[in-house]
């Protein structure tokens, strides 16, 4: 599969703001969302979101364990989703995913958030 050619995918499929540069795809789940970002060499892809915000240890391994197809880690001080795109199939389960590492990390900086720090 091309790079247009998931693009087109990922268009078809509802996300929004989808672009690229090269071999580097970036798209949106909504478009007040946060950008994720698709790279591959056209043959295997893996989409990738990261947040800024330090999930803690427990739920990674809890996350983890339920979701080992699409893992999250710590890069740079973000927890960071990933998955590999074996198809226009994987696109529906991306999209399940992300949003529950989206809500997830809502929960996540309520908790760290200071005490009078707002929201």
């Amino acid at each position: 599969m091309t790079v247009d050619d998931l693009a087109a995918a990922l268009r078809a499929a509802g996300f929004d703001g989808v672009e690229h540069d090269g071999g580097t795809l970036f798209a949106r789940i909504h478009a007040s969302a946060a950008e994720f970002q698709i790279t591959g060499d056209g043959g295997t892809w893996t989409a990738t979101f990261a947040h800024p915000v330090r999930a803690p240890g427990s739920d990674l391994v809890a996350w983890n364990a339920l979701c080992p197809h699409a893992p999250l880690d710590i890069q740079r001080g973000e927890t960071r989703l990933s998955m590999p795109l074996n198809g226009t199939d994987d696109l529906s389960e991306w999209r399940r995913v992300l949003l529950a590492m989206m809500a997830r990390s809502l929960d996540w900086r309520r908790i760290q958030r200071q005490k009078d720090e707002g929201m």
